[in-house]
């Protein structure tokens, strides 16, 4: 009977195991031996083991857990010498990466029938799962991730394959694609390989995959502890490795990247500029034209040189290489004279949104955290070079004037003529102000700075940089507010395409925007740039929105060109340096959430009220639509059924716990009011909404978070 708890049987191990390691530690400091990290891993293969096999392995995963950790402690007098303590971290971060097991809540078979499960076995059943080998998690989720994207698929289907020559007719051949890939794309195949297992169709039964083979193709990939497994790493740098290495070998065949280009700051001769002329381009293609395509984007020639001359028909291309490439614009301007010394055009992979100071917040929207990205900053006591040589304008013509000497007067004329030749230009470049100025009559002025998207990936993703300072502790901790973001997202306030950008740094980075004429002349210089952008912010009219399910107030999507769709999230849960990471992702219509091997379906206002979201991302919508089997009416009239008679078990239950408090009055009235006050409250929380289904009430009555296993 005792072996049939097979949950029971798992925590008491773990407690047991837990209280050896308080005794150590307690009478014990310190320990010197060589394999200190082996009963953190035993702990987790016998977790893994357990739940996975039958009841018969039990005494043999028990006698290898403590077998292990006895063996571990009789080696000692190796050269490592670690804390107790230390092994104690290593053992919960361990634990924390298989506490999945402790939910039960595995896929199909925890007996959930709900309409998300139903559809998604009519769709396929499950995806795969990937085993855990050891702090491996944080690549996991970011695999899983990728794996839900249509445009990171079509990618690697695009030039992974070798082409077959065909001749139908003399003289005209055909290239098709074949099945075999490309001999040189080691990582590409890998990659792509794995990716189909773990979007299989696996029914109710489930597959587990393992990443090892695909880690053993990537030189420079995570390596592994011989006794702990990997080291926990962040995921955003995990996602950043493997698509450097699909840019890498997607170039190998076939033309390397553009630079981008560098307009300020440049070297003589070195980093030059080379510009396009219109003619010589046959598919020019602008700002957000055709999006979601990749290949090159062209930028006007003025923007990037605004010196440069003749510069309408010329254009400077940019390469987008991989889907998660994208274009932004920045622009760095004066807000006395308002020069900007260019458009700093740039390709990024991505999006790094810094959560706030603040770790007392009750939580952020993504919209809010995009704001924070965008909004102007402002640097006080910058050098203009526009400026400087104004003001030595001035001061020539004062000397001018008051100079009785001829020769110094016409030294005074040519300065004078050469600077009145230049100040009509664009741009004041180094070289000419440090040629035609005074030292003395340097500038200091304030300067803004301001970034956009120019041109939005077809998948973007995004980074929530949790990542703050504690002033009271003099270190990096992880900020746990909440944030807040829509399974749709419109981009349109984000961002501005070229023929959208103002080259006037007096005025809004953006034509049209709300921060029409934003100079700071009144500020003093000691204002801090927040009380600006608060005043600007007062000043935005408020949009209606719609609440979401966790309580967003979304901005309606209406017929935007820019709107895209969630299609995963990762979540951390832990401190900054320790925790596990899990993934939602979107497929076949499905959310599904996966920690590791543990695969299972979940709702939308789940989806929602994730905690410790990490990364987000979100997939062009270009339109298309999946062909999905929908639920019939049958198969609704099945779930109604079903979740009838637990209805009616939960109606019933408050009734019942009433008359045993009454029953019990006899004995203690504190312990009668007590038990009346749990049976009035469990009455108020299993009471069913009037506004839900019965396929919806029993939905939320085995909606269990999940993240209570963790912090047990």
């Amino acid at each position: 009977m005792f072996l049939r708890h097979q949950k029971e049987i798992l925590a008491l191990s773990s407690l047991i195991f837990l209280i050896i390691l308080f005794i150590f530690e307690k009478y014990q400091s310190k320990l010197n031996f060589d394999i200190l990290n082996k009963p953190a891993h035993l702990y987790q293969s016998f977790a893994s083991n357990f739940t996975k096999s039958g009841r018969n392995s039990l005494l043999l995963c028990v006698g290898t857990l403590f077998a292990g950790i006895t063996i571990s402690l009789i080696f000692k007098g190796a050269e490592l010498e670690i804390g107790l303590s230390t092994l104690s971290k290593r053992i919960l971060s361990s634990m924390n990466s298989g506490y999945k097991f402790m939910s039960g809540r595995q896929g199909f078979g925890s007996g959930r029938k709900t309409k998300e499960a139903l559809f998604a076995m009519k769709n396929g059943g499950e995806i795969g799962g990937i085993s855990n080998d050891g702090n491996t998690c944080f690549m996991n989720s970011v695999l899983q991730s990728l794996a839900s994207s249509k445009e990171l698929l079509k990618f690697i289907d695009s030039y992974l394959y070798e082409e077959v020559e065909i001749k139908e007719a003399p003289g005209q051949p055909l290239l098709c694609k074949s099945t075999t890939p490309k001999e040189e794309l080691v990582f590409t195949s890998a990659l792509r390989s794995f990716l189909d297992g773990i979007n299989g169709q696996y029914g109710s039964k489930g597959r587990e995959f393992s990443a090892k083979p695909l880690l053993s193709k990537m030189p420079n990939g995570p390596k592994q502890n011989f006794f702990t497994g990997y080291n926990q790493e962040d995921a955003q740098e995990f996602y950043q490795l493997v698509m450097g290495l699909l840019e890498k070998e997607f170039k190998s065949s076939s033309k390397s990247r553009s630079s981008t280009p560098e307009v300020e700051g440049s070297d003589k001769g070195q980093n030059k500029i080379s510009f396009i002329d219109r003619s010589s381009i046959p598919d020019l293609v602008q700002g957000c034209e055709k999006l979601g395509r990749l290949g090159k984007v062209y930028i006007p020639a003025f923007q990037v040189d605004p010196n440069l001359e003749n510069s309408n028909n010329k254009f400077y291309p940019l390469e987008l290489i991989t889907p998660v490439d994208g274009i932004s614009a920045e622009r760095i301007g004066c807000l006395a004279c308002g020069e900007v010394g260019g458009i700093r055009y740039s390709v990024n992979s991505g999006l790094s949104l810094n959560l706030p100071q603040n770790m007392h917040n009750s939580g952020y929207s993504l919209d809010e955290l995009l704001n924070m990205w965008t909004e102007p900053e402002f640097i006080d006591d910058v050098n203009c070079n526009r400026c400087g040589l104004a003001q030595t304008k001035e001061f020539i013509v004062e000397k001018l004037s008051a100079t009785n000497n001829e020769k110094i007067a016409n030294q005074f004329k040519s300065r004078l003529d050469e600077i009145e030749k230049e100040l009509p230009k664009a741009h004041i470049t180094d070289e000419v102000f440090d040629k035609l100025s005074i030292k003395q009559m340097i500038r200091k002025t304030r300067k803004s700075k301001q970034i956009l998207l120019s041109r939005p990936p077809p998948l973007l993703s995004m980074h929530i940089n949790r990542s703050v300072f504690d002033p009271r502790t003099y270190m990096i901790v992880k900020n746990p507010s909440a944030v807040r973001f829509p399974l749709r997202l419109d981009l349109s306030s984000y961002i501005a395409e070229p023929n959208d950008i103002n080259m006037d740094a007096r005025i809004s980075f953006k034509k049209g925007s709300s921060q029409e004429n934003y100079s700071g002349r009144n500020e003093t210089a000691g204002d801090s740039s927040s009380s600006e952008l608060s005043d600007l912010e007062d000043e935005k009219p408020e949009v209606a929105g719609v609440n979401t399910a966790n309580g967003t107030k979304e901005k309606p999507v209406t017929d935007s060109k820019f709107v895209y769709n969630l299609k995963a999230i990762i979540s951390h849960f832990g401190t900054h340096n320790y925790g596990h990471y899990i993934c939602f992702r979107k497929y076949r219509g499905s959310w599904w959430r996966i920690s590791d091997e543990s695969v299972y379906v979940v709702n939308e206002r789940e989806v929602l009220n994730c905690q410790g979201t990490f990364m987000l991302f979100y997939e062009f919508d270009d339109g298309s639509e999946e062909k999905l089997i929908p639920l019939s009416q049958s198969d609704l009239a099945v779930l109604d059924n079903a979740a009838a008679p637990r209805q009616n078990m939960r109606e019933r239950t408050p009734i019942e716990n009433t008359n045993r408090s009454e029953v019990n009055t006899s004995d203690d009235e504190d312990n009668t009011s007590d038990e009346s006050k749990s049976s009035s409250e469990e009455e108020l929380t299993t009471a069913p909404a009037d506004n839900e289904t019965p396929s919806e009430q029993m939905d939320n009555f085995y909606n269990v978070e999940e993240v209570r296993a963790f912090h047990m």
